[in-house]
């Protein structure tokens, strides 16, 4: 972790978060920045971020204060879970704001910007036994690491020896390891439950999808059918084309994939180019949640022209009652 440039927040070198390659994954993000070191901070930022499954959920900073929902799922969190955090986050932007203190007393150059950066995590895999992981960076350089293998924290050695000697000569090691034990290993891990089960709950649910078929202009003598499905969870969904009940082959029909769209459902299309003669041979067949639609074309044969032949028989009738409105009007 660690690296150069500018980071989300603007924190110069920003550790990255851990990679969580099980089943589940959570962590939070934890930064303090400091501008005008030393002495009185001139100017101190505090941000937080909820990771669940690399899916942000929760940000919290310095200027509202507050914990914020950032995915659609969270609704299914009760208010106090958000009371909650946000109470630990100031707790922990205080504790990170002492600790960046302390750390700068032990520097000998303390002008300009510092950062301090905390991850807690908990990865829960097929075993379902969880693993609290802790990290706390320096300015982008690892200074604390406590892990499950050992159940304690201790100083890597790395670019930021020198400082991690004296920090671990300044710190209570076994106080650093029963808050590791007691704050990330039961308590973190805990709340993976928690939220794991909202939402799992929300994103079991079965939403049906809004469908729509259009049709646009291609080449001259071709058409483009789209059909597109909206609003549907969960994401497993097939759309395909058929003609005169017969599925076309995949190769002729594009299609973007599936995505969300956003607010916790998801979205997908598929165009079909197709000759604008017969375009009514056409059908999109949708399946999912265990149910089958099918959606015929409803343009016409010449979808470019049909409309503007309705246009011109309108303006001739209009002219026409003009007409006899002008004629049998009294002179």
């Amino acid at each position: 972790p660690g690296g150069g440039g500018d980071g989300e927040w603007g924190l110069g070198k920003v550790a990255r978060g851990p990679r969580l390659n099980l089943f589940f994954s959570f962590f939070f993000l934890t930064s303090i920045l400091c501008s005008g070191c030393p002495g009185r901070f001139v100017q101190l930022n505090f941000f937080a971020r909820g990771y669940l499954n690399s899916q942000i959920f929760l940000h919290y900073d310095h200027e509202k204060r507050t914990a914020e929902p950032r995915a659609p799922w969270v609704k299914n969190v009760n208010a106090e879970t958000w009371l909650t955090e946000t109470r630990e986050l100031e707790e922990k932007g205080e504790d990170l704001r002492k600790c960046l203190g302390e750390i700068l007393g032990l520097q000998k150059e303390k002008r300009g910007s510092h950062s301090l950066q905390e991850i807690v995590s908990c990865e829960k895999g097929k075993d379902s036994s969880p693993r609290g992981i802790r990290l706390l960076y320096y300015d982008g350089e690892l200074l604390l690491s406590c892990g499950p293998e050992t159940g304690r924290c201790a100083v890597p050695q790395a670019a930021a020896q020198t400082l991690a000697m004296e920090m671990e000569k300044t710190w209570d090691m076994e106080d650093q390891s029963r808050h590791y034990r007691v704050r990330v290993q039961a308590e973190l891990c805990g709340k993976l439950q928690g939220y794991l089960k909202s939402s799992t709950s929300f994103t079991e649910r079965t939403v049906s999808p809004a469908v729509t078929v259009t049709c646009s202009q291609a080449l001259e003598g071709t058409g483009n059918l789209t059909c597109r499905a909206v609003g549907f969870s969960p994401r497993n969904i097939s759309v395909a084309w058929f003609q005169d009940e017969k599925a076309v082959s995949p190769g002729a029909q594009q299609s973007g994939g599936v995505l969300p769209d956003g607010n916790g459902t998801y979205q997908v299309w598929v165009t079909l180019s197709v000759p604008r003669e017969g375009q009514q041979r056409f059908s999109c067949h949708v399946d999912h949640g265990g149910n089958h639609s099918a959606h015929v074309v409803a343009c016409g044969k010449d979808p470019g022209y049909q409309h503007l032949w309705w246009i011109v028989l309108g303006v001739l009738v209009f002219a026409a009652c003009l007409f006899l409105l002008l004629i049998r009007a009294p002179r």
